[in-house]
């Protein structure tokens, strides 16, 4: 990744933010950087905007804001195509551009595999032993429809991403022209793909005793009798007929052998020579396998399924026993665990979407997935290993905890604090509420409060200096006055303020301030605030009710009583004028 930002830099004479001198990316950045992909992931996908907002809790990740500076989680956000196989400068200038060495990727490496050899070698590991089933399958990575990894049987070509074939640990092969495949298998005359890719796929594997689950995108008559012959494996999986010795045989073919659709019959096929069976079961629909190591049996109540009435087309609450091929039976018990696996797993992909970057971020997010979902399947072997009494903790609470670890991986990335977040509640009133960072007085977007809210009594959020104890106090303190004083009504009492407090300023949006001429419209500062506002809204409600200087004048500025006049809160004497508070204020005439 320092590679790739330093690659920007050069060619394309960007700029970082956060990353400027001696500060470049570290690991522990790397971690909170995919930490905050997590919580992204677990938070709904928000935008980079959305998770650092200051003014709206259902948009903010305050576990991202704490980890680092919205600068730092853009400039690595830029840096996602750091696995794919960019080449900026020439290998005899690299050292004198770069301070970290060029990744290389092995010799003999297929071209589409050259940006991930190096994924593939970080995030998988062979640290289980198999046991003797061994399940395979096919999963797609979201990505554009015209990606170059297309890969799979022509019926249903496989065009929407990268594609990941799994046996057990997950790797990847194929590309735009499948090199590693494209070449005439040592045990096939034809270029059979689908068995040059479990050649290598399951080296580890051969003789040893092991069987291989598959689907009808890898079975086929000669995937069945190279694995039984040349590498010592039993298969059986899905298969398609014409990619067997029985032929076309459709619907109509089963049927016209006396086998229908929910009847649980079978129908076999065994080859005269060879260990092969291929068998068609009658479930509610007609189930196609074939294998290269059982018999032709049928178990007698071997599996429970619901039957489906012929007459309402429904299928029964209850489970029958009903029979079926052998072979179907080791099928079913098996390949539903990786189904599920991928399901579970589907539920916490890491969110990288973007036009400007292909599938290859996008497969290495694919990888970090698999290597949690790795994890936790071992962790929860050994707790029950360990602790059979006690209940394992599920994935999305262990998620919970890693993405948490993550965040706070190493030292702080901040250089100050990243303030506090939105409050839980808000003043519908108006279109913009007053947390976090205030709005700009000569921004576009200025707070609308709506003519036809209720001011008085309408539930504020508290924002600045007043906490909760020291409003509750003052609130005391204003009932008992009331109580003595019956007509006390929206006084202005002064404040006590340290300083130029940027908070002081005046509230009122009309107040002369903003008429000086200045570049930038200010409202004037004031020392006095509405008592009974103050209290209303949670915070000092300021308000001018004092003289300015004008032109080396002293005038009255009354923004106070105009602000409660417009309000309706203040009855106005004529001849005062409620439309907006001027410098030489009527009410002092």
């Amino acid at each position: 990744m320092r590679n790739y930002m330093r690659k920007k830099e050069v060619e394309d004479g960007w700029k970082p933010k956060y990353y400027q001198g001696d500060d470049t990316i570290q690991p522990n950045h790397v971690a909170r950087f995919y930490g905050s992909l997590l919580a992204k992931m677990l938070t709904g996908s928000r935008s980079i905007n959305q998770m650092f907002c200051t003014r709206e809790i259902f948009n903010a990740v305050p576990p991202i804001q704490e980890s680092m500076p919205k600068n730092a989680l853009e400039d690595m956000t830029s840096c996602l195509h750091y696995s794919d196989d960019w080449d900026p400068m020439g290998d005899l200038d690299w050292d004198e551009v770069y301070d970290d060495p060029k990744v290389i990727a092995p010799p003999h490496t297929a071209r589409h595999r050259v940006k991930h050899g190096i994924l593939e070698d970080c995030y998988i590991q062979y640290c289980v032993n198999p046991s003797r089933w061994i399940t395979t399958d096919e999963s797609r990575i979201a990505g554009w429809y015209h990606s170059c990894m297309t890969i799979g049987p022509d019926p249903k070509p496989i065009r929407t991403g990268a594609t990941l074939h799994t046996v057990c640990i997950t790797q990847v092969y194929g590309g735009k022209d499948d090199q590693d495949m494209n070449v005439h298998n040592r045990h096939t005359v034809k270029k059979a793909k689908m068995v040059s890719l479990y050649d290598f796929m399951l080296e580890s594997f051969k003789h040893k005793g092991h069987c291989v689950v598959m689907d009808s995108a890898y079975m086929s008559d000669a995937m069945a009798q190279i694995g039984r012959n040349h590498w010592g494996i039993n298969m059986v999986g899905t298969c398609q007929s014409d990619r067997t010795g029985a032929g076309k045989l459709g619907k109509a073919g089963v049927k016209a052998k006396e086998v229908v659709i929910g009847s649980h019959e079978s129908l076999m096929y065994q080859h005269n020579t060879k260990a092969l069976l291929y068998t068609v079961w009658g479930d509610n629909n007609f189930v196609k396998t074939l294998s290269n190591f059982h018999s032709p049996v049928v178990l007698r109540g071997g599996m429970k399924r619901k039957k489906r009435n012929r007459s309402t087309k429904r299928r029964d609450r209850e489970f029958t026993d009903v029979d079926c091929p052998i072979q179907q039976k080791d099928y079913c018990e098996t390949y539903h665990l990786i189904d599920k696996g991928n399901g579970a797993e589907a539920k916490y992909d890491l969110s990288t979407e973007s036009h400007l970057h292909g599938w290859s971020p996008k497969l290495a997010a694919r990888y970090f997935n698999m290597n949690i979902n790795n994890a936790y399947k071992i962790h929860c072997y050994l707790f029950k290993k360990h602790h059979p009494t006690k209940v394992v903790m599920p994935l999305k609470e262990c998620i919970h905890n890693l993405t948490h670890s993550l965040l706070q991986r190493g030292d702080t990335m901040r250089k100050r604090g990243g303030g506090a977040p939105p409050k839980a509640t808000k003043d519908i009133t108006t279109s913009s509420s007053v947390d976090g960072r205030k709005v700009r007085s000569d921004s576009v977007r200025q707070p609308f409060t709506s003519p036809t809210a209720t001011v008085t009594g309408t539930p504020q959020t508290p924002v600045s200096g007043l906490d909760r104890r020291t409003l509750q106090y003052r609130q005391v303190a204003f009932k008992r006055r009331k109580e003595s004083q019956p007509g006390r009504s929206h006084i202005s009492i002064p404040v006590v303020v340290k300083g130029n407090r940027a908070t002081s300023y005046c509230k009122y949006h009309n107040c002369p301030g903003k008429n000086t001429g200045a570049k930038r419209k200010k409202p004037y500062r004031s020392k006095y605030a509405c008592e009974e506002c103050s209290l209303e809204k949670g915070s000092d409600f300021w308000l001018c009710n004092s003289t300015k200087s004008v032109g080396g004048n002293l005038v009255v500025v009354d923004c106070h009583t105009a602000y409660h006049v417009q309000k309706k809160l203040y009855t106005a004497p004529s001849p005062v004028s409620t439309a907006e508070s001027s410098i030489i204020s009527e009410l002092t005439e």
